[in-house]
């Protein structure tokens, strides 16, 4: 098991690279960023929180309170919306770059008893509003896909994908929402979403901070 990458250590709050495909949580038993953590970090901490959840497909920067006090500072600042997360996503088609800087607004809700969801109107029942802020980086006319960072202001069940998915822009490797496969040989292909930065008040001193994680792979062709 390779250890996991910390991208910024505050003392009793990290900032952790999860690799895609690894579950943030679990069941016990299970293999998951919080079991992997809880084992490496044995001999220095007893109390883990994972204050905010990526898709098990998805990878990027996920913040781990290692005491309550932080965890709680934490989640205060989440449930304000004070967090800015920012995501990069390479996805099928041409956006133009007059589209960016554009918000999407949608209602969203899970479907029953799936893994999944689905736009809705706003009085249908488990309607909830999403929100995304969206900057088209590039295009790229050889693959007909576009690079696009994605700075989502609620934290809607698979948000990003599906409000993608709705404009006729599925995210490469999202086959769960109609998105083609990324062509990179592994069985399911990957998913080209990544948690790529955070910015958040440290609760140690309140000042702002930005932790930042590694590109996603393939946004090279992008420039």
């Amino acid at each position: 098991m390779n250890e996991l990458s910390i991208l910024w250590d505050g003392g009793h709050l990290i900032a952790v690279d999860k690799p895609p495909g690894l579950s943030t949580q679990a069941p016990p038993g299970g293999e998951s960023l919080e079991s992997q953590l809880k084992a490496q970090l044995a001999d220095r901490a007893e109390y883990f929180a994972i204050i905010h959840r990526l898709d098990r497909p998805v990878g990027g920067v996920v913040l781990v309170a290692l005491r309550k006090k932080e965890a709680r500072l934490l989640s205060d600042q989440f449930s304000s919306r004070k967090v800015i997360k920012q995501y990069a996503a390479i996805v099928q088609g041409k956006i133009a770059p007059s589209e960016s800087d554009i918000v999407w607004v949608d209602q969203i809700r899970k479907i029953a008893d799936q893994p999944k969801a689905e736009i809705c109107s706003g009085g249908d029942e488990g309607a909830k509003e999403a929100e995304t802020r969206i900057d088209v980086v590039g295009y790229d006319a050889a693959t007909d896909r576009t690079l696009i960072r994605m700075y989502p202001h609620t934290g809607r069940m698979h948000q990003l994908r599906i409000q993608a998915a709705h404009r006729g822009h599925p995210i490469v490797g999202d086959e769960l929402y109609g998105g083609a496969s990324s062509g990179d040989g592994s069985e399911q292909g990957t998913l080209l979403l990544r948690a790529e930065s955070i910015v958040f008040h440290d609760p140690k001193n309140g000042k702002l901070r930005t932790v930042r994680g590694p590109a996603l792979p393939s946004s090279e062709a992008f420039g």
